[in-house]
């Protein structure tokens, strides 16, 4: 990812149980460190696996003409990033679950184009020291920050990137919302940030049907082996040659593919796929994420032992076999070793 490069911004506080947001008048410093912050967050945030592309829904959208107009007039930053806070506290104001947070909004640069940053900045628990002194001694205690704003560290759950140039390609922004890809993502409080705040709809693109693929499946072998299916790990590895070597995928032909005369578990296969999100019958497959996410194979076994082996190594079998018992039991095999070192 080339260098985020931050150039204005605002923080506003909005909390729930007041009427208003509370709106800044003034722009914050960009210092060392404020600007290491901003734009550690922003990196972080932009290269999540679960980001993902989004359009601006059809109509009148708030959020988008202020973004616009903040790209158009110099002068609009303050007076629009408030109004962008009070779209926000509206949405939020629709659902009590939701908590008070501050919101950071920031013009940033890369690859010499500016974006809009809107990152909503869900307070934290932190713990720091306090020095008194007491009869002519110190006193250092240690005291509980409740609104602490996220490390450079942590995740950021809701944030979007709103470009200048929309409607010059497939997308208007990207959006992180980690309630999207959770069990309740149908629930108003997981669409309300996406939908009633943004008013945008997100792009099923190459990239988010290949990782929902390898996830999915992952997760549906994970749920079918708690059931007592003992014979999918195989599934696993069809996925895995699939996206390395197949440009594109179609999911009826996959799946009939790997589940042969196995109707029931083709069919709930299928239709797991289609609620994780992956609509599309076929799509092709983003070769560069393959090639971040899948250069090593993590295994894990139920007593928590950990193989991570390179993609070719696994594939080789006078490296690497996983030999499977007539008890339903499985051998993790490693062959011809030179010479072990303990990391």
């Amino acid at each position: 990812m080339l260098p985020i490069n931050v150039k204005r911004a605002i923080i506003h506080v909005l909390d729930k149980e007041s009427s208003e947001p509370m709106l800044n008048e003034f722009e914050l410093d960009i210092d060392g460190d404020v600007r290491y912050f901003l734009e550690k967050h922003i990196t972080k945030a932009l290269g999540d696996d679960e980001a993902r592309k989004a359009v601006f829904k059809d109509g009148r959208n708030i959020i988008k003409e202020v973004c616009q107009k903040i790209f158009t007039d110099n002068d609009y930053f303050i007076e629009g990033s408030q109004e962008i806070a009070r779209q926000l506290f509206k949405a939020m104001k629709t659902n009590s679950s939701i908590s008070s947070t501050d919101l950071v909004i920031c013009i940033y640069e890369e690859e010499d184009e500016e974006n809009i940053a809107i990152l909503k900045m869900d307070y934290t628990v932190s713990f720091i020291h306090e020095v008194e002194f007491v009869d002519n001694k110190f006193k250092i205690s240690i005291k509980k920050q409740d609104i602490s704003l996220p490390g450079v560290n942590q995740r950021i759950q809701k944030c979007a990137f709103i470009r200048a140039a929309q409607g010059t390609g497939d997308y208007d922004l990207i959006i992180l919302d980690n309630q999207i890809s959770k069990k309740n993502q149908d629930e108003p409080v997981a669409q309300f940030f996406l939908e009633t705040f943004l008013g945008a709809d997100l792009v099923l693109d190459s990239k988010t049907c290949t990782r929902i693929f390898k996830k999915e499946t992952e997760n549906w072998i994970r749920s079918k082996a708690k059931e007592g299916e003992t014979s999918l790990e195989i599934v696993r590895e069809f996925v895995n040659d699939a996206i390395r070597n197949e440009d594109e995928i179609d999911l009826d032909s996959f799946s009939s593919k790997v589940f042969s005369d196995k109707t029931d578990l083709k069919e709930d296969y299928i239709s797991t796929m289609r609620e994780k999100g992956l609509t599309s019958d076929r799509f092709e497959v983003d070769k560069e994420w393959v090639e971040k996410k899948l250069g090593k194979i993590r295994l894990k076994t139920e007593s928590d032992i950990e193989v991570v082996i390179d993609y070719e190594q696994y594939n080789d079998r006078e490296k690497f076999e996983i030999v499977k018992n007539p008890d339903g039991t499985r051998n993790i095999i490693i062959k011809n070793i030179i010479s072990i070192m303990e990391k």
